[in-house]
């Protein structure tokens, strides 16, 4: 077995690692795309024009946008947000829409719901509008072609049967193992993404924590069944990529040993940004240095090598902050 002492061998050298994680972009290909996302932005706007039907989540991103493509803005904006309501005959679709800097380049990130869809249907239909935007060609501006897909097939996933709550495990009528998965996503910045990873967790009775950025980092804890279930639904949404870096599978007798093994006590997101580094946009660094800290607290700071390779060293003068 490994020391503690040996795992945490020297300090992080977080600059070094920080750089590690950060995507550079350049510039001039970033305003191109953001120009496009605009003038599509414009073109959604007037085709949708009734109150209630085209919803920008802040509207101070899309003056940020444009303040920065005419290079009046000196940091990468955040990501433009949006909601589409559309009615068709008596069932109404929220689609959530979010798009990443590089899009049109990449996939855009579309969510839909509704609540005349269960969970199922909701998620075959996600799936299938995520396979025809991944049909079409890179570089061209693609969410009018994903609304009028919606328009023309959403209503074939929606069926009259009573929707149900999914059937989640307990410890005396589904499985005998507590599971504790630890996952790296590329990046996790879509709020579609972020909400949709929440929902689900307090769903399937689920604890553990969500960090989004550049890369992304989730733990999940619970039955074993119910994270498997939780992990399937989440890892079929569009990413770049996704994966269960380690899975941890004990045996239990009972609810008891369940709660006992639960290193965290709800589910939530957290951030470890520095005040220095919490600018606007996805160009901010992590502290790892907290991040380490955070899963030290909660007795899982091995953790930290599984996902970045390295063992780290909580440093008497930042723990002592």
């Amino acid at each position: 077995m490994t020391s503690n002492s040996e795992i945490r061998e020297e300090c992080i050298d977080l600059k070094e690692l920080e750089e590690q994680i950060m995507l550079l972009v350049d510039k001039s290909d970033l305003e191109e795309m953001l120009r496009l996302q605009l003038s599509e932005l414009e073109m959604l706007q007037s085709m949708f024009p009734n109150p209630g039907e085209f919803c920008v989540d802040d509207y101070s991103i899309i003056a940020d946008i444009n303040e920065f493509v005419e290079g009046k803005y000196p940091d990468i904006p955040h990501c433009l947000d949006y909601t589409i309501n559309l009615q068709l005959d008596k069932v109404k679709l929220e689609v959530f829409i979010n798009l990443p800097h590089e899009y049109p380049a990449i996939e855009p990130d579309i969510y839909v719901r509704s609540d005349k869809l269960s969970r199922d249907q909701q998620h075959e239909l996600n799936n299938n509008l995520a396979e025809f935007i991944q049909s079409l060609d890179r570089g061209d501006i693609c969410i009018l072609q994903a609304i009028s897909w919606l328009q023309e097939h959403a209503l074939e996933y929606v069926k009259t049967e009573e929707i149900t709550k999914p059937n989640l495990c307990s410890s005396e009528d589904c499985d005998n193992n507590f599971a504790r998965l630890w996952i790296y996503s590329h990046h996790i910045f879509s709020k579609i993404k972020r909400r949709e990873i929440l929902d689900l967790s307090h769903e399937y009775n689920i604890t553990g924590f969500c960090l989004p950025g550049r890369p992304g980092i989730i733990c999940i804890e619970g039955m074993s069944r119910n994270c498997e279930d939780w992990w399937f639904k989440i890892k079929h949404l569009n990413w770049k990529k996704i994966m269960c870096r380690k899975k941890e599978l004990i045996p239990i007798n009972s609810e008891e040993d369940c709660i006992r093994m639960r290193k965290f006590s709800t589910f939530q997101e957290v951030s470890f940004m520095g005040e220095k580094n919490s600018v606007k946009g996805r160009n901010g660094h992590m502290d790892m240095g907290a991040l380490l800290r955070y899963l030290d607290d909660h007795n899982c700071a091995h953790a930290f090598r599984d996902y970045f390779g390295i063992d780290g060293k909580i440093c008497e003068a930042a723990s002592s902050h």
